[in-house]
């Protein structure tokens, strides 16, 4: 207070004090929730080290680059700014390699700014043949694009899909042909995922959806992830699916 007297005087240090101790109250808030969101992650990470390590698997904490780079043609990876890629396992199979992982972006900015987090698995395999699609929860925004020719490639013989996706593709008419009646079923049993399938790789996850660091949640994920792995391979033994 001294030093404000000196500075500007009694009556101009009078006026200046009030928003000194607002501005000092917001830092401190700010510091306070960086804090207790730092905190937050670290025990996170604690408990999915703790998690995979009893289940077997090779974890990394630390943001991916490699692969970040790696998955950079799918739409999610393409959202917003600040990627981050941590919380990695990997897993190598004879027939796919897996990886589950926190994934963050941001998009916005000022009192828009939103810090998007979702746990995403992916799966890369020879095994996959298919063409480029991408699937999402339909929502409003989503038939608003599609009302002013938006893509969204419905099936008439299928409104419980249509209904209940919003289904994009680089080739709408390779898309159509891989999309048969068995296949749009086993999406349509599904409740709100995301599914996005390019070169022989695929990414699913939980739109804007973190799996809680639990053990059978974990595992749930990743064997819906996997169900939805087994459900593209089964497709190519039918009629339509080696070709796509």
């Amino acid at each position: 207070m001294y030093f404000l007297i000196t500075c500007f005087g009694n009556a101009n240090a009078a006026r200046l004090l009030p928003a000194l101790i607002s501005l000092a109250l917001i830092i401190g808030i700010a510091c306070t929730i960086f804090l207790l969101l730092k905190r937050r992650e670290k025990v996170r990470t604690e408990k999915l080290t703790k998690i995979f390590q009893e289940l077997g698997f090779p974890f990394q904490a630390a943001v991916e680059p490699v692969r970040l780079e790696r998955l950079s043609g799918f739409p999610l990876m393409n959202i917003g700014r600040g990627k981050q890629l941590t919380n990695v396992i990997s897993v190598e199979g004879p027939n796919a390699d897996i990886a589950v992982f926190d994934y963050r972006y941001v998009t916005g900015g000022g009192d828009d700014r939103r810090v998007r987090k979702q746990t995403v698995m992916s799966v890369e395999s020879t095994s996959l043949v298919h063409p480029v699609f991408y699937l999402r929860p339909e929502g409003f925004w989503s038939k608003v694009g599609a009302a002013f020719g938006g893509q969204d490639i419905d099936f008439v013989e299928h409104p419980a899909f249509s209904e209940k996706y919003v289904l994009k593709g680089e080739s709408e008419e390779e898309v159509r042909i891989y999309m048969d009646t068995t296949l749009l079923d086993c999406f349509a049993a599904q409740d709100k995922i995301c599914c996005e399938a390019r070169e022989g790789t695929i990414l699913y996850y939980h739109r804007y959806t973190r799996v809680e660091p639990d053990t059978e949640q974990l595992q749930k994920f990743m064997e819906e992830g996997m169900g939805v792995f087994e459900d593209l391979v089964a497709r190519q033994s039918r009629p339509g699916g080696a070709s796509a």
